[in-house]
């Protein structure tokens, strides 16, 4: 694997008037993503990535004041929301968000920053709540799946979307992150049978996962 297929991993959209994301700041963090590709969470160093990103540690500190900020900034430009559209049918959007993180989570040295970034939540409390907040307030395309789904009468109204989120991520990220293993077309239709037999879903067209894609 090359550098230049981590640097094909696909990065949010940033903001365009917040000085860290201007070119020099999107070649320091796509050297970060590189960097915790490579080797993880041990050795890296502000030296080490301004080597990596060929720019003077004063450029870098110029953005972010520490290694805290740099990660947190990683998360944000490194990580993806799922881009679902809004088809009136529950079936499908849960579909569409499968095939989505599929693509995301099977993209070249994505376990492995992946891994990097839990491991620094677990030991650096005040960057895992950082994260914790911007993923809940920028990663919210699988609550307003359900979220819709329940406002169109597909879902009892009283079920907890906060804990429906974290019954569909736990088992794609676990096969990703923990097994280590490919997230195939075979196991995304899988888990979206599983997903739906669990939820008593049944779609009122008649549709079932039966490996078409969106």
């Amino acid at each position: 694997m090359t550098d230049d297929d981590f640097m094909t991993l696909e990065t949010q959209t940033v903001v365009a008037d917040d000085p860290a994301f201007d070119d020099a700041g999107a070649q320091i963090l796509d050297a970060a993503v590189r960097m915790l590709a490579h080797g993880g969470l041990s050795g890296f160093t502000i030296d080490r990535l301004a080597a990596e990103a060929r720019v003077s540690k004063t450029s870098i500190y110029r953005r972010w004041p520490d290694k805290m900020a740099i990660f947190r900034a990683v998360m944000g430009y490194w990580g993806r929301r799922a881009e679902v559209s809004d088809v009136g049918h529950l079936g499908r959007e849960l579909q569409a968000w499968y095939v989505d993180r599929q693509a995301f989570y099977n993209g070249p040295g994505w376990r492995a920053v992946a891994a990097s970034v839990m491991e620094l939540a677990a030991h650096a409390p005040e960057i895992g709540e950082a994260m914790a907040a911007d993923r809940r307030a920028t990663w919210d395309t699988l609550r307003r799946i359900l979220q819709r789904g329940i406002d169109r009468g597909d879902l009892d109204e009283g079920l907890d979307v906060d804990l429906l989120e974290q019954f569909l991520i736990g088992p794609i990220y676990y096969r990703g992150i923990l097994d280590g293993l490919e997230i195939t077309d075979e196991v995304v239709d899988g888990f979206l049978h599983l997903v739906l037999r669990a939820l008593g879903y049944t779609a009122p067209d008649g549709w079932v996962p039966s490996g078409e894609r969106p």
